[in-house]
């Protein structure tokens, strides 16, 4: 008996559902007073940094936000994830004086706060503290900003946990649904789509963080915002002379990607066999915000999202939990128009039959005049808390400077909703809207759906597969793959024969499982059920309660006391992999693995012959006792919480069954550490079984 590694994950799944009760029909809102904007000042320093400054005395407290003209966008294709750890571990690997726990202390010490970080089109800082502590915190956030160390332990933190992310990245169809949408407007490539993969990270050294800091942060690429309890030339005066230092640099960044499109119409499915609902989205290529029909277009998506397909799909038909439109746009490229609905899988189809109808009728119809009031009403009376914080009128007019947009931008918005007009409306629709060619996406189990997908057109099958980093294999001569047969045939007869082997049907085994776990030993009791070739079943007691994993075929599920799912991808490839290092499914599967001798080595403090297992997908090594031909145990790579990771079985304590000599110990080590031990209590080959045991 083997022990198989399997991760257990806790799924969460929250959902909101929105509903807005309409403002009755015979309400009249009054006009708006006029709002006045803060006065703002502006200032160039002598070393290029722009700043933008508003006076704010009614708490004493300041606040600073700076934008760099840096973005995940401009990181190379081969190192996604550079920008995002790079403008992590500026803060938390501190700097050249003061370390990032240092930091920390002293942030604590004066109730202050400073954050870095770059998204994909903008990298930024920020910076809140009491008026009395201004000094300190601009020397803080300066010596951030021009002097990061870069601690190596900080960036493989970072690198560790985004690896994390990447390996839990399925585990939620609506953030499936959100990721491949873009993918399917932008292209897999595009920077506005693409996200880091475990080879991207792994690729990303400490002196690509240190030239990707040298290239953009620079005074000269630097907006820097303040509000709060100051006067205006004060602040001036301690920021110039705390930057004054950091000098003016040549610039050389990248022209902003555009993305490349071309309307046509396709159907796509995310196959979750585990979902027991769908996620629709359904749309093409947005705009951006300085066209001038921009005001046009966010009265036109109002009236879609919210008096159309929201009332329609869920209101009216009862089909979706939550349904909206949004037609997207962006500062410097095009945004994504998407119609959304996360609906019953029951009825899937006929929901996307109806919101396509709706985003057609908006190309031929004029809106009702109730509709147009209501929308513009909706936007013009929420339009006041646009100004109800300094924050958010500062770190709008930063955003428009930012992007090269008038500082106005917010008010000519305004100006221009209030004279949209019903005929205004239709004609952006059927200028903008492309309901014969948009891209239809559906992330769900498709046996579930009311009809087949297909009946909308020919249906491409997106793969979700998260790509494991490539393993190089040592090559192989005849002899050694020679060798390697020769040593696996005498590991069989030691086991038990090739003829007893090949008559094992099943091994039931009940076992204790002792897990390490940050809290840490926990003590579980396990039954094991391996059929050969290709079921396994698992059932364990926990302290929440007796949880079963089965893999049949192709198949593989979970029974826990709040009932049955599909497994999660990870918890089948690791139950599938079991089966592929189990001894005995090895022997019955010779003549369709290849083994290649990888020479004499030392596993587990003995001498022992080392082999390379493979087949199409899979490969791992098996270390046999040079003596008695025993496996001592194995080595290979898997997928665990934090991404690939490298685990070694130890086996010891052979017993007899039945004639097969099986491990009744086995101690698992991930990265060198023990993650598990598994003692076998009582073992049966070719027991009697129960069929339900297989069985969905």
């Amino acid at each position: 008996m083997r022990k198989y590694v399997f991760f257990l994950y806790l799924l969460f799944m929250a959902g909101l559902i929105f509903a807005q009760k309409s403002p009755r029909d015979d309400f009249d809102f009054p006009k708006l007073n006029k709002i006045q904007a803060p006065n703002i000042k502006t200032r160039v320093l002598d070393n290029g940094m722009t700043l933008y400054l508003v006076e704010d005395h009614t708490y004493p407290t300041i606040s600073l936000r700076a934008m760099f003209t840096v973005g995940s966008r401009l990181e190379p294709a081969d190192k996604i994830g550079l920008a995002q750890i790079t403008g992590e571990v500026i803060r938390t690997g501190g700097t050249e004086s003061r370390n990032g726990d240092e930091l920390d202390a002293l942030l604590e010490s004066l109730a202050a706060s400073v954050e870095t970080g770059i998204g994909n089109s903008y990298g930024y800082a920020s910076v809140s503290l009491l008026k009395k502590d201004i000094y300190t915190g601009l020397q803080v956030l300066a010596d951030i900003l021009m002097n990061p160390a870069f601690d190596q332990e900080k960036i493989d933190l970072a690198k560790m946990q985004m690896k994390t992310s990447i390996s839990r990245r399925n585990d939620d169809i609506g953030a499936i649904s959100l990721r491949e949408f873009q993918k399917l407007i932008y292209g897999k490539k595009s920077p506005y789509a693409r996200h880091p993969e475990y080879a991207t990270v792994d690729a990303i050294t400490r002196e690509d963080i240190i030239e990707f800091h040298q290239q953009y942060f620079h005074p000269n690429n630097m907006l820097l915002a303040a509000w709060g309890d100051f006067d205006i030339d004060e602040l001036i005066e301690k920021i110039d002379a705390t930057f004054k230092y950091w000098k003016k640099t040549p610039l050389q960044i990248p022209a902003v990607p555009r993305p490349a499109y071309e309307y046509n119409y396709s159907v796509n499915l995310v196959n979750k066999q585990d979902a027991d609902q769908s996620w629709v989205q359904l749309g093409h290529i947005g705009d951006r915000k300085d066209n001038p029909d921009y005001p046009v277009l966010v009265v036109m998506n109002s009236i879609m999202g919210f008096d159309r397909i929201f009332k329609r799909v869920r209101t009216d038909e009862g089909l979706a939990y939550s349904a909206s439109a949004y037609y997207d746009a962006e500062y410097d490229h095009e945004g994504v128009f998407r119609v959304m609905a996360q609906t019953k899988s029951a009825s899937t189809v006929y929901a996307i039959r109806i919101m396509l109808e709706e985003i057609e009728k908006m190309t031929r119809e004029l809106v009702t005049e109730k509709e147009l009031e209501k929308a513009k009403d909706q936007y013009l009376n929420s339009y006041v808390f646009n100004f109800d914080r300094k924050s958010k009128i500062v770190n709008r007019v930063l955003t428009y400077a930012y992007f090269d947009y008038p500082l106005d931008f917010n008010q000519r918005i305004k100006e221009g909703i209030e004279k949209v007009t019903r005929e205004d409306i239709l004609r952006v629709a059927k200028k903008y809207l492309h309901p014969q060619k948009v891209r239809i996406l559906v992330v769900g189990n498709p046996a579930d759906f009311d009809t087949p997908l297909s009946e909308l057109g020919t249906v491409n099958e997106i793969d979700i597969t998260i790509p494991t980093p490539k393993e190089e294999k040592p090559q192989a001569s005849a002899a050694d793959l020679e060798k390697g047969k020769s040593l696996i045939l005498s590991m069989a007869e030691t086991v038990g024969g090739l003829n007893s082997i090949n008559q094992v049907e099943n091994i039931v085994s009940d076992v204790t499982l002792t897990q390490t776990t940050p809290m840490g030993e926990m003590e579980l009791g396990v039954t094991t059920t391996v059929v050969f070739p290709d079921k396994v079943h698992f059932k364990m007691q926990t302290p929440g309660g007796e949880m079963q994993m089965v893999l049949s075929g192709e198949k593989a599920w979970m029974v826990s006391p709040q009932g049955m799912a599909a497994a999660p991808p990870a918890i089948k490839r690791n139950l599938q992999e079991g089966l592929f290092h189990d001894i005995i499914g090895i022997c019955q599967s010779i003549e369709s693995l290849s083994f290649q001798h990888l020479g004499s080595k030392t596993f587990a403090d003995q001498d022992a012959e080392a082999l390379l297992i493979s087949d199409e997908n899979l490969s791992f090594q098996l270390y046999l006792s040079r003596q008695e031909m025993l496996p001592l145990g194995l080595k290979y790579k898997t997928i665990g919480q934090q991404g690939p990771t490298e685990v070694e079985e130890h086996y010891s304590d052979y017993r007899e069954v039945e004639g097969i000599m099986l491990p009744f110990k086995v101690i698992t080590l991930e990265k060198g550490e023990k993650a598990s031990e598994v003692v076998v209590n009582n073992c049966s080959i070719n027991a009697q079984l129960d069929e339900a045991l297989f069985q969905q």
